[in-house]
């Protein structure tokens, strides 16, 4: 398997996304382009013991920064990472695109070098999220912050074969994220998108539920716009980390907790480990002709190896192949009833 790693990408780039792919290569045997500066990339390399490894480097001079504005940046800096490594993909010389750099400049630049799939609406952002029981799928988490209630439905569909390929979920149970759990709740697009959704065949749809039923597992796929998702997202990151630093100044406050939390420690090891979600990978642009995902821009070397690991068990899945067929048969619906996409 050949996947390409926009090296250049993220907080910590070059060092940690070198480090990450370097290990992940060792591990698993794949080939892994790295895409960016290719002295910078090559002087990382130079640091690492890489015997027998394929981490072929592929020049891409113009960078793209956290702070510039992601499609301007795209579009006038055409030897960039993002575009440079996408091209591989679409060429056939990879098989899926990775990237912990500027979302926006990522959708951007699938679009260009991919375009949707015939018959999807938008590109979805979509990750793995925890929740009481494990993992269930959420999106979209940015990629379209004003969306449409067909648009939702759509994604409905995409994200159970999401699930089912990343999380092992067979017909997973659909839900759209409200304020309430009755029907009926919402904004004007959660109302509509129930409606076209409860009428949808195909779709093992259970109604609205607020964030307190998705957290407890009600839901295995949740559906939401990317404004509000991207919310969840960074809130639920920020709630996390307050939590357990206020965990850490009560008992460092406390000569006696001290002691008990020296006996607890391996539970509090476990519980910022459930928290953290470097494992999860990465989350997919799901809906695109081309299979690409995007990381934490904060990622350090091990969240770059599991960001990796998500895309290769991607490809594995064959998601992109799924997700053209399901689109087709959407498509085919849609002209039966008399409502040509």
């Amino acid at each position: 398997m050949n996947l390409v790693l926009d090296a250049m990408g993220g907080d910590y780039a070059p060092v940690e996304t070198v480090a990450g792919a370097v290990a992940f290569v060792r591990d698993n045997g794949h080939t892994v382009f790295l895409v960016g500066k290719r002295d910078i990339i090559q002087a990382e390399l130079n640091n690492h013991d890489t015997t027998g490894l394929n981490l072929p480097v592929v020049d891409a001079p113009d960078a793209i920064s956290m702070e510039e504005k992601p499609a301007m940046a795209v579009r006038r800096k055409k030897n960039n990472p993002m575009v440079v490594g996408m091209k591989l993909v679409r060429e056939g010389e990879a098989d899926a695109f990775c990237s912990v750099g500027n979302t926006g400049a990522v959708l951007t630049a699938g679009h260009m070098v991919f375009r949707r799939i015939r018959g999807v609406h938008r590109a979805v952002l979509v990750t793995p999220f925890p929740n009481n029981n494990g993992l269930h799928v959420l999106g979209d988490v940015g990629a379209n912050t004003d969306c449409r209630p067909e648009w939702l439905v759509q994604w409905g569909h995409l994200l159970t074969i999401y699930a089912a390929a990343r999380l092992n979920i067979q017909n997973p149970r659909v839900a759209l994220l409200s304020n309430g759990e009755e029907t009926g709740k919402g904004n004007d697009l959660v109302r509509t998108a129930q409606v076209l959704m409860s009428q949808e065949a195909g779709l093992n749809y259970i109604g609205v539920i607020e964030p307190k039923e998705m957290m407890a597992g009600a839901a295995d796929v949740v559906v939401t716009d990317g404004f509000t998702g991207n919310l969840v997202i960074k809130t639920s990151e920020a709630v996390a980390k307050y939590l357990l630093g206020v965990l850490k100044q009560e008992i460092m406050a406390r000569p006696l907790a001290k002691a008990g939390a020296a006996l607890a420690k391996p539970a509090f090891k476990a519980t910022a480990a459930r928290l953290d979600d470097k494992e999860y990978g990465a989350g997919m642009l799901l809906g695109l002709n081309g299979l690409v995902t995007v990381g934490h821009g904060r990622a350090k070397r091990d969240g770059i190896y599991f960001a990796l690991k998500a895309t290769a068990q991607l490809v594995s899945a064959d998601i992109l192949q799924k997700t053209r067929a399901r689109t087709e048969i959407l498509m085919q619906a849609q002209q039966k009833q008399g409502n040509p996409s």
